[in-house]
């Protein structure tokens, strides 16, 4: 991707591989920005990008080392696929002694398994053996789906009972119920990414900035054009990627969960199973929700809801959101077309962007 057009995230819709999020103006037009200073990589299996209106006191090079060293240290606590992280020898860990972890993890999931009980347990992160075993975890699929019997067996290790976070004088320690039970946090991942960024560059005192990793965004304050930041949330029904709707950030959080891009194609049925799990079933969601987008003020809580509500369905979410206050919107596909709804709080994104 071209560093003239990465240069201001408001001057064109950009696109990257994998996100859900978007970041767009009304006319597609394309703008050299001199005053900020951008970087993009990636984190976490996906890509990130990073845009400072005025320009980063260190540089590019600095504001990646600030950037990679905040995914760094997260990836260092949740990964399932780095042999060196917390979480992955905590799943490897074939006992129900406690486990030694670091004030960090214990602290991340507490508050995912909060937010996880506020809609239904829809988000849980003892999902982890489903996740494998349907082929998105570190163990890929073989190209069938798993038996009823596997997916069965595979439910006794899911639910919010299966472990605990222990707190003692030491420390904090994680217990597994079960020496076969497996967490999984990368539901919250690009969330926590984002709000470390953007924690780090307040601390800093930068006021106007974009941090965007994949599904996640944060941003605060105007673009490089003195304008407030802007979002697209992507069209599921494209087969190119395109920006359904534009929303403002206007200094929130927002995530976008979609059912429609990570899937699991059975090779004897050639039915698609999508990587959004239900841990009440164990199978993935057959509703025609394709998409959840949560705005809030953290990236974190934002991330811990939109996969959980994708899980219930647009009209169990947007009954959450407008029971809780909360800006949600939902994309379905019914009767060969699109359906877009929102809360009454989402509303002020959306008549922003038409400005």
């Amino acid at each position: 991707m071209k560093k003239a057009i990465l240069t201001s995230l408001i001057s064109a819709c950009i696109i990257f591989p994998t996100v859900y999020l978007t970041a767009c103006n009304k006319n597609n037009d394309v703008t050299v920005e001199t005053k900020s200073t951008v970087v993009q990589g990636k984190t976490m299996g996906t890509f990130y990008q990073v845009n400072v209106v005025g320009g980063y006191k260190g540089g590019e090079d600095g504001l990646k080392a600030l950037a990679e060293g905040a995914f760094a240290k997260i990836t260092k606590a949740i990964s399932t696929f780095d042999k060196d992280a917390e979480l992955y020898k905590f799943n490897d860990f074939k006992s129900t002694e406690p486990f030694k972890i670091s004030d960090d993890l214990s602290v991340m999931i507490q508050n995912t398994v909060y937010q996880g009980r506020r809609i239904e347990g829809a988000t849980d992160i003892s999902v982890g053996p489903l996740v494998n075993l349907w082929g998105f975890g570190k163990d890929k699929k073989d190209g069938n789906k798993p038996s009823q019997e596997q997916i069965e067996e595979t439910l006794k290790l899911v639910g919010q009972d299966k472990f605990e976070v222990l707190l003692k004088e030491d420390g904090a320690y994680l217990v597994k119920h079960d020496p076969n039970v497996r967490l999984d946090l990368a539901t919250v991942g690009e969330g926590l990414g984002a709000d470390f960024v953007a924690e780090l560059l307040i601390k800093e005192g930068y006021q106007n900035f974009m941090v965007n990793v994949a599904g996640a965004s944060r941003s605060y304050g105007k673009n490089a054009k003195g304008k407030v930041w802007k979002l697209g949330i992507e069209d599921p029904t494209s087969k190119q990627r395109k920006v359904y709707t534009a929303i403002c950030a206007l200094d929130k959080a927002v995530t976008t969960a979609g059912s429609y891009r990570n899937y699991f194609k059975d090779e004897t049925s050639g039915k698609i199973y999508s990587h959004a799990i239900d841990p009440k079933t164990g199978y993935p969601v057959a509703h025609q929700t394709m998409s959840v987008t949560v705005i809030s003020d953290s990236a974190f809580e934002s991330d811990a809801l939109d996969t959980g509500l994708l899980v219930l369905g647009a009209d169990k979410a947007l009954a959450w959101g407008e029971k809780n206050q909360y800006a949600i919107a939902t994309i379905e596909y019914k009767d060969g077309k699109t359906v877009f709804r929102y809360t009454d709080k989402f509303k002020p994104y959306l008549d922003c962007a038409k400005r």
